[in-house]
């Protein structure tokens, strides 16, 4: 049961980041309205200059960063689809 668990928390990870990029996207002519900048472009921009640079070290400390932020909103997600699935074994309720 803790693979469906595991599952549904990297689903929900994967989700998280996928929702933060489309919120960028759709905000990003409002940004440039207001004449501001928009984070997506700015990180999409320090990732070119890294590899342009040739300074993957700079690169890898980016993949890092993104991997060490997924890891963290991933174990947040396991932990409460977890707590959710200990709770509903003990429901009075279920059938």
């Amino acid at each position: 049961m803790i693979k469906q668990v595991a599952k549904k928390a990297t689903r929900a990870a994967n989700t998280w980041f996928a929702v933060v990029i489309a919120v960028n996207l759709i905000f990003m002519p409002i940004d440039w309205l207001f004449h501001k900048s928009n984070n997506l472009i700015g990180f999409i921009q320090m990732i070119i200059q890294a590899i342009g640079n040739h300074n993957f070290m700079v690169f890898g400390v980016i993949l890092l960063t993104l991997l060490a932020c997924w890891l963290v909103i991933f174990l947040v997600a396991l932990f409460f689809y977890w707590l959710n699935y200990e709770i509903s074994k003990k429901d009075y309720y279920q059938k």
